[in-house]
């Protein structure tokens, strides 16, 4: 493993290893159904009227009959965040671990664990049949719950929290901050992740990322 003190690495996903805020929003962005309806169902569930659970169900449900394929190409398009994927290689040859969770969906994990080798991936999933998306959902982790399967990832890679860093950039991932070892904010929508992080990267570079925790494991 390497004279190294932290063992695992929790990345975010969107808006952290990718540029993209949302994987719910992106998908009807580019299937031209934000505007339309989708945004008011995301109005209604941060105001209180839905409960996460439903929110999901009425996006996926614009999904229905679809093939599969066509919503996973559209996610071959999405762009990693500056530097990301060479800082992630340069992590993973050093012998860390990685993880990846989101409440987005599975296509972003899925090209994770492909394209660069992550250990784990878990988000919410669009349920399929014979190929065609069945309009309904599978909800691994609910909006805010992220430290709900910390305790499964740690007996995972048999490691405690203090040998854990954690990379995210939003509200959502505040809970992960609270637990782990050592919290970085990359680019974060959210003041109090910033304040509460170890470190606040506020550029949009992911070297940034990696040469802070090269540093902070030698310390």
């Amino acid at each position: 493993m390497g004279p190294f003190r932290y063992k695992l690495i929790i990345f975010d996903i969107d808006g952290t290893i990718t540029t993209h805020i949302s994987s719910w929003r992106y998908i009807h962005e580019k299937l031209g159904l934000w505007q339309k309806r989708a945004f008011r169902y995301q109005e209604q569930f941060f105001a209180g009227k839905i409960s996460y659970k439903r929110f999901c169900e009425l996006d996926a449900a614009h999904w229905r009959g679809m093939p599969e394929k066509k919503i996973r190409k559209i996610f071959d398009h999405v762009r990693y965040s500056k530097n990301a994927v060479s800082s992630i290689k340069k992590l993973r040859r050093m012998g860390f671990k990685l993880a990846a969770i989101s409440t987005g969906l599975q296509f972003m994990p899925d090209r994770l664990i492909k394209e660069l080798d992550f250990d784990y991936a878990l988000s919410n999933r669009l349920k399929a049949r014979n190929g065609l998306l069945t309009g309904g959902v599978k909800i691994n982790i609910a909006h805010g719950a992220k430290h709900k399967i910390l305790q499964r990832i740690f007996a995972r890679f048999r490691v405690k929290p203090h040998e854990v860093i954690c990379v995210g950039d939003s509200e959502g991932d505040i809970p992960l901050a609270k637990v782990c070892g050592y919290s970085i904010a990359f680019n974060s929508s959210s003041e109090e992740l910033s304040k509460l992080s170890d470190y606040d990267c506020r550029t949009r570079d992911f070297a940034e990322v990696f040469k802070k925790i090269l540093a902070i494991d030698h310390e």
